[in-house]
This record gives structure tokens, C-alpha cells and sequence, in this order.
């Protein structure tokens, strides 16, 4: 096919990016530490960024690109230097969260070696958690305890690009190797007959066997929790597109075609699209990272129908998720945890991130 033309855009996309971009500057004057998840509008901050830092400073690299304004080129750097810490973390999962959208962001606008360095390390930390027995990356390690080291998530294919990165970038195929053998194994074992993921899996980690598909998050073990769709498909149409594994991108599609299927009118996903209650929590962060992943399957396929559908999300989430208030994030109506009461109806960073990354790939 013929890559997807992309020179047309929205004619409320300028917009979008004007409100969205004046939203990180006003985080960025509120807040000292990483924002997290708000709480009741108001950012709840952590010092070392937990999971979610990676994408403050990757935010700020975003507003920064599409701006080039300075004081937001050295937040995003001041950010980024905040997480290099933590790149020898042993038993976190989400490494690539933090450092793709951060190191390996500033390595590409500013040349310096040490966020290229931090990347590739915080690449084999991840690769250094590898079950051989399994196939798989656990998530949840820094939960400790062997019951956790037996769990394998959606969420991790997001952060298999970086190790895939860092094998062209390092020249060590071992660490993609990892990458291949976990969406494997996530193929094999979370992606269900009809394209809906499971959110986690359960292995026995005496020899790696598996046991059976559950969740965290989610409504219960066999619904579809909306963002561990999300992030399927967008993680798989990644991977494809850094791999040159067709059978990713094919995954992706299937995936894609399951979340497009299961949304409302209003195309605002529920936070679990088993949830049948006419009020059931919005997650207004899954439709964002949905249509990330749609202009990735577009630009991997050349399948105008997948970069449409994405245009049509974001659509929904300018005019009926775009924050024009004083305080909180880009987007409201965001649910991180339902299960555990965690920012319901709230703003997260990561969505925020995801849906600047969508209307900023809408004229790649």
C-alpha cells in the first residue's frame, strides 16, 4: 500500500495544540516534584517520578519541539537528569516509561551522551529481569515476593521499544532478543480469540508454566480493561514498526479492531469496557494512548481507516475531555485505578503525554 497521506489535518488540531502546550507551562510553574495522578484537580506529586516521570520530562521534550521555547528545553532537561537515578532499578518493569520518552528523547534533541548512556543501561536493567524458564518480564517485581515475579502484564509491551532501541543503539541484539521472546509470550498467552487482552497473566515461577489470565485493574479477570487495550495495541504497533515483525503489527490490528468495536457514541472509552452501567467511570487517557497507537498502525500498514479513527478520538477527547479550567492536566476524565479508588474522573500523566504525542503525529 501507499504510505497514508498525512498533510491534511484537523481544523481544530492548532487549537488542541496551543491549549495543550499552555497547560504543560502552567504544570510546569506548579509543580516541584513529577506529577503523578491530580487529586480532586491538583497534582499529586512524587520526588522520584515512580513510573509515571518519564513522561513529565518526555511532556516537556514534546512542548519543547513544538515551541522551541527555551525555558521548556531546560525543564524537560532538569526533569530528565531527575530520573537518571533510578536507571539501575532491578525490578521495575516500566523502565521504558521512564526513560524512552526522557533519555532517549534528550539524547535526540541535545546530543548528550550521558542521556544515550542512562537509556542503554536502564535498557539492560530490563533485560536483566528476563525468566528464561518463562519467556517473559515480570511486572510488579518491586512489589517483592515470588507471587509477584509470576505476573506478566499488557502494559509491558509499551516498554519493549526501548530495549529495542537501545539493541541498534548499543549493538547488543541480546536486548531485543528479550523484546521478541516477551510479546511472544504476550501474544501466546494475553491476547484472547476475539482481540481483547487480558490485563496480566499468572506463570509459576518454579518453572515457568502458565496458569491463567487475570487482573489488577480491571472490572475482573476476563473483561477488557480499556487502557490495557490501549496499550496493547499501541505497544505492538511500536514494536512492528522498530522490528520488522509483521506479526506485531497484525496483533496490533486485531487489538485496534476490538477497542474501535466496543466504544460508546461518544467515543470516550469506559474505564473497562465491561462495565455496563450508563455512569460507569470514563478513561479518558485510553482513548488518548488509542489514538497514538492508531497513527502508529497507520503510518506501519498504510491503512487510511486506522490514522480516521484516530482523528475521530481525538476529536471526541478536544471537545469533550480538553481541560479549559484553571487547575489539573490536559485531560480530564481520566481514570487511573478504579479498583483501588486511585484518580477517578481525574487527570494523568500519562494520558496527557499520549494525547500531545497523538495531536503532535498528526502531521508526521
Amino acid at each position: 500500500m501507499d504510505p497514508t497521506p498525512a498533510t491534511t489535518l484537523p481544523p481544530w488540531r492548532d487549537a488542541a495544540l496551543a491549549l495543550a502546550v499552555d497547560r504543560v507551562r502552567r504544570i510546569d510553574a506548579e509543580v516541584a516534584d513529577f506529577p503523578h495522578i491530580t487529586e480532586r484537580g491538583r497534582w499529586r506529586t512524587t520526588p522520584d517520578g515512580v513510573w509515571t516521570g518519564g513522561f513529565w520530562a518526555g511532556l516537556l521534550w514534546l512542548a519543547w519541539t513544538l515551541t522551541r521555547d527555551p525555558d521548556l528545553r531546560a525543564s524537560a532537561r532538569r526533569r530528565t537528569d531527575g530520573l537518571l537515578p533510578r536507571i539501575h532499578d532491578a525490578h521495575n518493569h516500566d523502565l521504558g516509561f521512564m526513560f524512552y520518552p526522557s533519555a532517549v528523547c534528550g539524547w535526540r534533541h541535545t546530543g548528550d551522551p550521558r542521556y544515550r548512556d542512562a537509556a542503554i543501561t536502564a535498557a539492560r536493567s530490563l533485560a536483566g529481569q528476563f525468566n528464561a524458564d518463562g519467556g517473559y518480564i515480570p511486572g510488579w517485581g518491586f512489589f517483592g515476593g515470588t507471587e509477584w515475579q509470576g505476573q506478566v502484564l499488557v502494559d509491558t509491551l509499551m516498554n519493549l521499544p526501548l530495549l529495542a532501541w537501545a539493541a541498534v543503539e548499543s549493538g547488543d541484539a541480546s536486548l531485543v532478543g528479550v523484546a521478541h521472546r516477551h510479546a511472544d509470550t504476550t501474544l501466546r498467552h494475553l491476547l484472547r480469540a476475539d482481540g481483547s487482552v487480558y490485563h496480566m497473566f499468572r506463570f509459576d515461577t518454579a518453572n515457568g508454566a502458565p496458569l491463567g489470565g487475570d487482573t489488577y485493574q480491571g472490572a475482573g479477570p476476563e473483561s477488557t480493561w480499556t487502557r490495557g487495550q490501549a496499550w496493547g495495541l499501541t505497544g505492538l504497533a511500536m514494536l512492528g514498526a522498530m522490528t520488522g515483525n509483521a506479526a506485531y503489527g497484525a496483533a496490533g490490528i486485531r487489538i485496534a479492531d476490538r477497542f474501535l468495536s466496543s466504544l460508546p457514541p461518544a467515543r470516550i472509552p469506559p474505564w473497562d469496557f465491561d462495565d455496563r452501567r450508563p455512569d460507569a467511570p470514563r478513561d479518558a487517557s485510553a482513548g488518548a494512548i488509542a489514538a497514538y497507537g492508531l497513527l502508529r498502525l497507520a503510518r506501519l500498514t498504510g491503512d487510511r481507516i486506522h490514522r480516521d479513527e484516530a482523528v475521530r478520538l481525538l476529536d471526541a477527547l478536544w471537545q469533550r475531555c480538553a481541560n479549559r479550567g484553571e487547575e489539573g492536566g490536559l485531560l480530564l476524565h481520566a481514570t487511573a485505578d478504579l479498583p483501588h479508588g486511585l484518580g477517578i474522573d481525574e487527570s494523568t500523566m500519562y494520558g496527557d503525554y499520549y494525547y500531545l504525542k497523538a495531536l503532535a503525529a498528526l502531521a508526521d
